[in-house]
This record gives C-alpha cells, sequence and structure tokens, in this order.
C-alpha cells in the first residue's frame, strides 16, 4: 500500500524582538537590475494579499498580524529572490514591526547594493556531517532495506523537447541543490553520516549525471500502450534508489516524440526531500530550461545555506546556552500522557507497524463547516489547523480518560532562528516532528482553545531544538528526552493546497499515470495513527492512518466520528454571542 505523501503545516515561528535592515544578502548570478522601490512594494502587496483569507484585511499593517503563515512568507521570499535577486530572511519577515513598505524598503536597499557573501559554486561537495535529527530517527526506524523510500511525481511535458539543453537543464539543478547528491554511510555501532558528491559542471551532462538520468522512448506508441508503459516503468523506478550509493534521485523522461506531450518522473528518495522543496525543484528546473532555451547560459539554481550545512548548523545549535534553555520546557512536555492502547497488544508494535499493514478512514466535513473553521481561527488569532489539532486533544482526551494529552504535530522545520541560515530556497527533508502538549482541563471551549494556541505560539525556536536537543544534546540532556517514548499519534494539516506545484511551460501538468507505491511493504510508520488534515478546494478532509495489525476498523472509525463531533461543538461555542475572543495568552 502506498503511504501518504505529506506536505509540512505552517505554524507560526519565533519572531525576533526588533526589525533589522542589515542582515548579510547572498545573490545569485543572473540577478536583475534593481527596480524601483514602489514596484517592489506593489509587487509584494500583490503576492501577500494572494496568502491573506481575510478580503478586510489591512495590508498596511505588519506581516504577522496579517494572518499569513510560515509557508506564506517561505514563497514570498523564493519570489523576492527571483524576482530582484536578493534575500531575506524568514526570521526578518517575522519580526513584528515589518509592514510591506518597510520590507519593500528592504529589498530595494539590497538590490541596489548587490553586495555580500557568495554562495559556494554549483556542484561542490559538502561533508561528511552528521543527519538531521529527522534523518537519524527515521534511518533508525527503517531496519529493512532503506531503498524503496520515496517521495514521487509525475508531470506531463510540453512535445519537442530538446534532449541536449534538458539534460543540462537537469545537471544545473543538480548541481544547485546539496540534497540530490546526498549519501549516507551507515556505519555500525557509530551514527550515520551524510555527504554530498561534486558534480562536473563542464562537459556533457549525461556523463555528470550518470544515473541520475534517463531516457525512454515511447514514440511508437499508442496512447493507451503509452500510459501502460509509463505506469509499468514508474513502479520499477520506485526500486532504483539507494542512498548509501548516493543514488538518492533519478529523473525519468519519456519521449513522445515531436507533437506529443511526453512525461516526466521525479523519484527523490525521502532523506532528500520534503513536501516544500518541490516547489524549488520544479521552479528551478523550469527556468534553467527556458534560459538555455532562450540561449541563456549564465542561469543556474542556487539555494543559500547547502542542507548538509544546515545539518551541521543544527548539530552545533544543540550545544548551545540558547538550545539548553529549552530542555525544560521539552521534559515537561515529555511527561504528558501519548499511549494509544491498541486493539491487538503485540510484544513489538514497530515490527507490525508497516506499510503492509496500513489502511485509511477519511472524514470529509461541508464545505460551510470550513468557512466557519477560518471565521474562529482568525477571531482567535490562530490557524485553522490550530482548530482542527486542539479537536483532536479532545476527541484524544475523552477516549483516554486525561485532562491534557500529547500528539506529535509535523512542522516545516526551516526556522532560520538557527545560526545565520538562508532556507527558503534550500531543498531538503526538513520536516520536523515535535510533541506538543494538549491541556484540557475544565475550563470554557475558548479558554482551552486558548490554552493550546498558546502553547504553539511559545513552542521554542519553532519546534527544531526538541529534536537537536534529543539527537545532538549534552549527554544528559539527550539522554532524558530519548527515554519518553512518541507519542502514539501524530497530526499534520496540510491547509489550503498550502504548497501549489508551480506548473509551467515544460511540465504544465501532473500526469494521469500512478507512479506506483513510493515505499516498500516492509517500511516502518512512525505512529500508530497518523492524522492528515486538507482543506483544499474548501472542504475539510481528516485522513486517519492506522494499523490493521494494531487497531480495528471501528476503533479509528469511533475515535474519528469522536473528533468531529469535538470540532463541530468547539465552532458552536465560539459562534454563540458574548463568546469571548482566544487571546493567547504570553509565556
Amino acid at each position: 500500500m502506498t503511504a501518504p505523501v505529506r506536505q509540512e503545516s505552517a505554524p507560526e515561528a519565533d519572531a525576533p524582538d526588533t526589525f533589522r535592515a542589515d542582515a548579510p544578502d547572498v545573490l545569485r548570478a543572473d540577478a536583475p537590475d534593481a527596480p524601483p522601490q514602489e514596484e517592489i512594494h506593489a509587487r509584494l502587496a500583490g503576492w501577500l494579499a494572494e496568502a491573506v483569507l481575510d478580503p478586510d484585511a489591512d495590508l498596511t499593517g505588519p506581516l504577522v498580524d496579517l494572518g499569513v503563515d510560515s509557508l506564506d512568507l517561505i514563497r514570498t521570499a523564493r519570489r523576492i529572490e527571483a524576482s530582484f535577486g536578493v534575500r531575506v530572511q524568514l526570521r526578518e519577515m517575522f519580526a513584528p514591526g515589518l509592514t510591506t513598505a518597510a520590507l519593500a524598503a528592504l529589498v530595494a536597499g539590497r538590490a541596489a547594493s548587490r553586495g555580500g557573501a557568495e554562495a559556494a559554486p554549483p556542484g561542490t561537495a559538502h561533508g561528511p556531517v552528521v543527519l538531521t535529527p529527522s534523518q537519524e530517527q527515521a534511518w533508525e526506524e527503517q531496519a529493512g532495506e532503506r531503498g524503496q523510500w520515496n517521495q514521487a511525481l509525475l508531470f506531463t511535458t510540453k512535445p519537442g523537447i530538446d534532449p541536449g539543453l534538458f539534460a543540462e537543464a537537469v545537471r544545473r539543478l543538480v548541481a544547485g541543490h546539496a540534497s540530490l547528491r546526498l549519501a549516507v554511510e551507515d556505519r555500525p555501532a557509530r551514527r550515520p553520516r551524510q555527504q554530498t558528491a561534486a558534480l562536473d559542471t563542464d562537459g556533457p551532462p549525461g556523463a555528470a549525471l550518470g544515473a541520475a538520468l534517463d531516457t525512454v522512448d515511447v514514440s511508437e506508441l499508442a496512447d493507451a500502450d503509452l500510459s501502460a508503459a509509463v505506469a509499468l516503468r514508474c513502479a520499477v523506478e520506485q526500486r532504483s534508489l539507494d542512498p548509501q550509493r548516493g543514488r538518492v534521485a533519478r529523473f525519468v523522461r519519456f519521449d513522445a516524440g515531436p507533437a506529443r506531450a511526453g512525461r516526466l518522473l521525479i523519484v527523490v528518495h525521502q532523506i532528500a526531500i520534503d513536501m516544500v522543496s518541490w516547489s524549488v525543484l520544479l521552479a528551478d528546473l523550469e527556468e534553467a530550461y527556458t534560459a538555455l532555451e532562450e540561449g541563456r547560459h549564465d542561469v543556474w539554481p542556487a539555494e543559500g545555506t547547502s542542507y548538509p550545512e544546515w545539518a551541521q548548523a543544527l548539530a552545533a545549535h544543540a550545544r548551545t546556552p540558547e538550545a539548553e534553555e529549552q530542555a525544560e520546557w521539552w521534559t515537561e512536555v515529555a511527561r504528558t500522557p501519548a499511549a494509544l492502547p491498541p486493539d491487538h497488544p503485540v510484544a513489538d508494535p514497530r515490527a507490525v507497524n508497516t506499510a503492509a499493514t496500513a489502511a485509511t478512514h477519511r472524514e470529509e466535513f461541508p464545505a460551510e463547516l470550513t468557512i466557519r473553521l477560518h471565521t474562529a481561527a482568525r477571531a482567535h488569532r490562530a490557524h485553522a489547523g490550530d482548530l482542527v489539532l486542539h479537536a483532536l486533544g479532545e476527541a484524544l482526551a475523552e477516549r483516554l480518560g486525561e485532562s491534557a494529552v500529547r500528539v506529535d504535530v509535523l512542522r516545516h522545520g526551516r526556522e532560520e532562528t538557527v545560526g545565520d541560515t538562508h532556507l527558503a530556497r534550500t531543498t531538503g527533508w526538513f520536516t520536523t516532528t515535535v510533541p506538543v502538549r494538549l491541556d484540557l482541563a475544565a475550563a470554557t471551549p475558548a479558554e482551552r482553545l486558548a490554552t493550546t494556541v498558546g502553547h504553539l505560539a511559545a513552542l521554542p525556536g519553532g519546534g527544531v531544538g526538541h529534536g537537536a536537543l534529543t539527537r545532538h544534546g549534552r549527554p544528559r540532556i539527550a539522554a532524558v528526552l530519548r527515554a519518553a517514548p512518541p507519542s502514539d499519534v501524530s497530526y499534520d494539516f496540510e491547509g489550503d493546497d498550502a504548497d501549489t506545484l508551480p506548473l509551467g511551460t515544460l511540465l504544465p501538468d501532473v500526469a494521469p499515470e500512478p507512479v506506483g507505491d513510493i515505499t516498500a511493504p516492509h517500511w516502518t510508520r512512525p505512529h500508530a495513527v497518523e492524522v492528515i488534515a486538507t482543506t483544499e478546494d474548501g472542504t475539510l478532509r481528516v485522513e486517519w492512518w492506522y494499523s490493521t495489525a494494531l487497531h480495528e476498523e471501528a476503533t479509528v472509525r469511533t475515535l474519528a466520528a469522536r473528533h468531529r463531533h469535538a470540532l463541530i461543538t468547539l465552532l458552536d461555542a465560539l459562534a454563540r454571542p458574548g463568546a469571548p475572543d482566544a487571546e493567547a495568552p504570553t509565556r
């Protein structure tokens, strides 16, 4: 069974105390000439208006008051770099006093100065360095063969692609993103390490890419046969990666001839990518191919802090006083109940909690409820996903008979509060799982929600410190945190199609053929129950992934029904006349 491909939720990050306009800048070689500040302001206002749900919002106010989330600001940072050739750190964009006008002035000033440190040349090798906490934990969990554990997307391609130009575009993409060149060194009795191989940026691109790029000629096949051949090859390709040999990415182009749309399969090992990275990769591939087609050879995709550099920075952060001050917070959270008793007790739950035993139950809510959800979230200075998470806590607390429960929440993990990092255009597996305490002691619904919202807003450093301390902290701290078992339940809010793929002329659409199973049957699932919520097309859907070896379908259906009831009850209570707004408590 194919496991869900997840997109990271976007809770708010901690902001610096003051807005600074003097952060270092790293430029792309093809940065455009500096435009007038008025033009920059107009384009920024347009981009932010797309992300603001409230049509009556005052766009002249601070960005953090507009209701935009981290992923909105990550996309804005990417657009700033692509359009104006400068980088703005996410921590700057979260500054309390930063307005659209102030951001425009910052961008204009950096575009005019064109100064700053240069990034490493494309194709530079990195490492060896430690794995990130998310990588290391997952690597330990997967006791079997780790090759088939991927993310994969299949696209239609425009007719008549030039094979030489396409190969060169892929080479530039792989050279510009270190995560596509990762190799994991699995050392017996020692911690695994990762490094990236150098990639030759001269000479024939095919020779430099080796097994990363392949072309399949399907030009002689009829449409029906073409689809069958594509689907069959996709299924085979899911078993083609090997992170220990440095094979973490495959690009397979199906050439359907000069007059018919072909296909492009991109398969990347999970250890090297998250869902947020896809939009960066696709935009860079489009940009590189289009530039080459137009005869421009100066366009090379570039990222700020490479993924191995981020891993090293995160490990160093774990030994800083700032990070160690967070240990007490996480230790307190770890004491919160987090076990969901199985229907089928087994000696080793992890051994049976695999992709082969995975099943799913889906709840779909009326469209009007999604509108109410967003309305209530704005009124209570929260994200819609916070309310869905809070209702999950209510359902679990009722099931377990507890006044507080712990849930592992997936976050995007691109927190630029660690070191001097620039991550908006960096690809890699940043997704981090953060333990969250949901305190549901007796109080009004608004007060309980305020406690949840306040806890989420107060997560130290956006939550990345928990994994850093657990995996790379000093032995005493790491031992305490690792002694606490993970929650049996995880939660991921994917939002309103939160990171739409930037399709263009090279890859105009997602292809209809299946990509095959992205995980092997023996793949170990990280949690007994995974709750994934989306609000695509204005409809809230909640998927409950579970293992039939641990839980009966009836148990999961009952839990999902309790969650549904808890969410509707919460929205009804918050909508009653005179219900107070829940201001998040400060800590």
